[in-house]
């Protein structure tokens, strides 16, 4: 039995009885606290291969999209189900990457094209669209974090910029924000993964900070939002690898890791300049995860199975993703839960 026909023996039975326990990882508490209990809620679709998941903190609705046929879909936290909130090529959207709610407006990238879309997520109604003018490859839009005053940042994982959207009223408006030539952030020009640079993104509670994700270096960079500086997070060697998604609960970090498959937790320092690892979460059912997302005692990861075939990301694979796509839901722990109101019940 090949090592992903083990898992799906282990998704059939999460499947059937909803929610199951499953066997802790073998490693150091200390250092890795496995799932407990996993809920799977299923991404109808067979070529869904979702990235990203934005959540309300008010709610605990959440959205993720379909990079490969732009679908939206919403569900919400200790749901088993979800539903379609925006079909695959709704307003010419063929691609739902980088997702981020601003109140009730949900804003989607769209990697590629350089498009990117806004929402108002009690309606479904489409409010706005703004494009860098890149084309199909000149450009690629991963993620996006919204800001404390309510503007939102954007990374682009082959240009070396961040771009910035502001809103007047309910439309929005794109800048280059900042151009990452002459600081520590280097970008690399190559084929595949090795040419995907600045990805996951995450501000500050204070809108003083953004956290950036390097995936081809495993490594984090502060942005200092006055100023503009950039400096690179000091975190234990070994403790990062081809992280993706970033979420971030007060000081804590979390970063859905692709080739571990598995979810690390940081504690980082006042000034954001430092990290040490917490905990590193595994499941199962983690199968190249993108996305990680945490609600209340509830984290949500999005397993993209880009390393599968049909794959439209800069890597693929051989065999066939496990059906169904999912969304994977298991316990957080409490880390910085009083320190940030808005995260949950």
């Amino acid at each position: 039995m090949t090592f992903r026909s083990r898992r799906i023996v282990v998704l059939a039975a999460v499947l059937a009885l909803s929610a199951v326990a499953l066997p802790a990882v073998a490693a150091p508490p200390e250092q890795v606290e496995a799932s407990r209990r996993a809920r799977v809620t299923p991404l109808p679709g067979a070529q869904v291969f979702p990235e990203s998941i934005a959540i309300d903190p008010r709610t605990g609705v959440y959205y993720v999209g379909s990079v490969k046929e732009g679908t939206i879909f919403r569900g919400k936290v200790g749901g088993g189900q979800v539903e379609v909130f925006s079909p695959a090529g709704a307003d010419g959207r063929d691609i739902a990457n980088g997702l981020a709610l601003r109140g009730d407006t949900l804003v989607v990238l769209s990697r590629q094209s350089g498009v990117i879309r806004s929402y108002d997520t009690r309606s479904g109604t489409l409010l706005s669209t703004v494009d860098n003018g890149l084309g199909s490859s000149g450009t690629f839009l991963n993620d996006l974090t919204i800001a404390p005053d309510g503007s939102a940042y954007v990374t682009d994982s082959i240009n070396p910029w961040l771009y910035r959207i502001t809103w007047h009223g309910r439309q929005m408006r794109l800048e280059k924000f900042m151009d990452f030539t002459g600081t520590p952030v280097v970008y690399v020009r190559a084929p595949g993964a090795a040419g995907i640079n600045l990805n996951g993104i995450v501000s500050s509670a204070d809108g003083r900070y953004l956290v950036v994700s390097k995936r081809n270096e495993n490594a984090l960079y502060r942005i200092t939002l006055p100023g503009k500086q950039v400096s690179r997070v000091t975190v234990p060697a070994g403790v990062l690898e081809t992280q993706d998604g970033l979420f971030l609960r007060g000081q804590t970090l979390y970063a859905a890791q692709n080739l571990p498959e598995n979810v690390v937790a940081l504690r980082l320092t006042y000034d954001f300049s430092a990290a040490t690892p917490v905990h590193t979460y595994t499941d199962p059912n983690y199968m190249f995860p993108t996305a990680v997302a945490v609600h209340g005692r509830w984290m949500l990861v999005i397993s993209s199975q880009f390393d599968s075939l049909g794959s439209p990301a800069a890597v693929s694979g051989t065999e066939p993703p496990e059906l169904p796509f999912r969304v994977t839901t298991t316990g957080a722990g409490g880390h910085d839960k009083a320190r940030n109101p808005t995260s949950g019940p």
